[in-house]
């Protein structure tokens, strides 16, 4: 069902946290998507009298979500924010974020979170499958069920048979087969009458003599020579190498090499080989010829070989226009974040998720979704050499115009990386608080917004927040079933990934005295803490 699964998955991984003058509670629901994407932070005492909530919504893959709630909230603490000037320390530390995600450690870090991911997701796919096969033979007679196992174990035990009573002559016989159908396959016009068995299999497939022997046992017993004088490594080499002028190459990446989601992909300049003159020489090609562009074959494979050698494990050459396919890159998330110091609300947006703040029952917006069809961002879209479809995407891709990460979008050299197409550059606001039975801060992704307006959600959060014992996670747990579609049928509204976070200033009086008396030396600044950086609390 493209991005969406056939049914949601509604389980959610709340907590609860307080200290003496915060409560928080924060959930996440994956829903109809095929994975769950969000990450966040939710942490109470980054600081002396300091706490900072953020909700990272990723798209393309979970990394840089999840690399954010890793890295991020160590990166505000920063000399600006070390001088108190916490709107500058927010939109630095965003920047630098952004801009440390093409460093090669970091690439690491996020090519093993995606491949952490990817196994996590098999993982949860075989379970869901592994259930639904229990869902459906609980409704079958018990007669059926038996006789569905009987015949699972009647075949594999004859497969196991099979492959156990197998003569040897008609595995050399299927060997003999599989290489004559391969001289077919390279237009050799002797295939009736070749007749080779390999005893060896490390030589099996290889394609030397299916490629290159043409007719004539004695060819095949000098092809045959020539093997046995190779090892195992170099005689795969070179098996790959002839496959190579056989056919199309079954490499999936952009620079010949198979490239899979998730897993490291150095590029080298593979040398290719330079003995393709041989297809275009007549059948009557003697050994000598033959062992000759053998012995060219092993040459050229040696010398890539030692190319490679030098490329150390850990290097990435991550400019190249062929490697959009690598996380950060092709990938990104949302991110908003608030810096509670004291009484004082600063919160950092660049994306579509969303921070409100309710004031007296009144929804009040922190930060502002930004769209590539909103003025000043499709004027700097526009200016970065970007086109906004009638949909409101990217280069018909992105739906939103800015994030952290996505740097396939940040490829122009001439300008700043906060005038790129899409670009991490935070928009940053400031409101004075007070603790009040009506006043609360939520944060929370795209998936609920897109369903609820800010004004829902605070009403939604107000007729349960101050019921005797409430958690505030099991507040974000209903709005998560409120919001949530009924089906896949509509625009996407409520299938979407889900997290939120409730954050409620404690009542004076709830406070203790200590708190209190603490405030008041600090005469309402904030102390600086001597760590430079904290562990989350609480992220996922």
């Amino acid at each position: 069902m493209g991005t969406y699964l056939s049914k949601p998955i509604t389980d959610k991984k709340s907590h609860d946290i307080d200290n003496g003058w915060l409560s928080c509670g924060s959930s996440s629901m994956q829903g109809w998507r095929e994975s769950q994407e969000d990450a966040h932070n939710c942490l109470l005492d980054f600081d002396k009298s300091v706490a900072l909530f953020a909700v990272y919504d990723g798209h393309g893959g979970a990394e840089v979500a999840q690399y954010a709630a890793e890295k991020l909230p160590s990166l505000v603490k920063n000399s600006l924010y070390d001088n108190q000037d916490y709107e500058k320390a927010l939109i630095k530390a965003f920047m630098d974020f952004d801009d440390s995600l093409i460093e090669s450690p970091n690439v690491e870090r996020l090519i093993a979170l995606r491949e952490d991911n990817n196994e996590e997701c098999a993982d949860e796919e075989e379970e869901r499958e592994e259930l639904n096969e229990l869902y459906e033979e609980a409704k079958m007679p018990i007669e059926d069920i038996i006789l569905k196992y009987k015949n699972k174990i009647l075949e594999n035990i004859e497969k196991n048979k099979e492959s156990e009573d197998e003569p040897s002559s008609s595995k050399e016989s299927h060997i003999t087969k599989s290489v004559v159908e391969t001289n077919d396959a390279c237009g050799s016009s002797s295939s009736s009458s070749s007749s080779i068995i390999v005893k060896d299999k490390t030589n099996v497939g290889n394609g030397i003599d299916g490629c290159t022997s043409k007719d004539s046992t004695a060819e095949s017993s000098s092809s045959a020579k020539v093997n046995g004088s190779l090892n195992d490594e170099t005689e795969n080499s070179v098996g790959e190498s002839s496959e190579a002028e056989c056919g199309p190459s079954s490499s999936n990446g952009q620079n010949g090499i198979d490239q899979i989601a998730g897993t490291a992909c150095l590029i080298s300049e593979d040398s290719e080989d330079d003995t393709d003159d041989d297809d275009d020489d007549d059948d009557d090609d003697d050994d000598e010829m033959f062992e000759a562009s053998i012995e060219n074959k092993l040459d050229d494979e040696s010398d890539s070989d030692s190319d490679e050698e030098e490329i150390p494990s850990n290097s990435f050459i991550y400019e190249d226009d062929d490697e959009e396919d690598k996380p950060g890159k092709d990938s990104g998330c949302t991110a908003v974040m608030a810096l509670l110091v004291n009484n004082k609300l600063y919160v950092a947006n660049a994306g579509d998720s969303r921070c409100v703040v309710s004031i007296d029952g009144k929804a009040h917006d922190m930060s502002k979704d930004h769209k590539p069809e909103d003025e000043p961002e499709l004027k700097r879209i526009c200016k970065a050499g970007g086109r906004v479809s009638s949909d409101g995407r990217v280069n018909g891709g992105l739906n939103l115009s800015r994030a952290l990460g996505d740097h396939n979008y940040k490829k122009n050299k001439e300008l700043a990386n906060t005038e790129q197409m899409i670009t991490a550059l935070p928009d940053v606001t400031v409101l004075d608080l007070t603790s009040d039975n009506n006043n609360f801060i939520v944060l929370a992704c795209d998936g609920i917004w897109n369903s609820l307006s800010s004004q829902e959600v605070v009403d939604f959060i107000l007729e349960r927040i101050n019921k005797p014992d409430v958690k505030l996670s099991s507040i974000c747990e209903e709005l998560f079933e409120q919001c949530l579609a009924p089906n896949t049928l509509s625009d996407g509204t409520g299938c979407d990934n889900m997290t939120c976070i409730i954050v409620k200033l404690k009542s004076k009086q709830k406070r203790s005295r200590t708190d209190d008396e603490e405030g008041d030396s600090e005469g309402g600044e904030c102390k600086k803490h001597k760590s430079d950086s904290i562990e989350p609390e609480s992220v996922q």
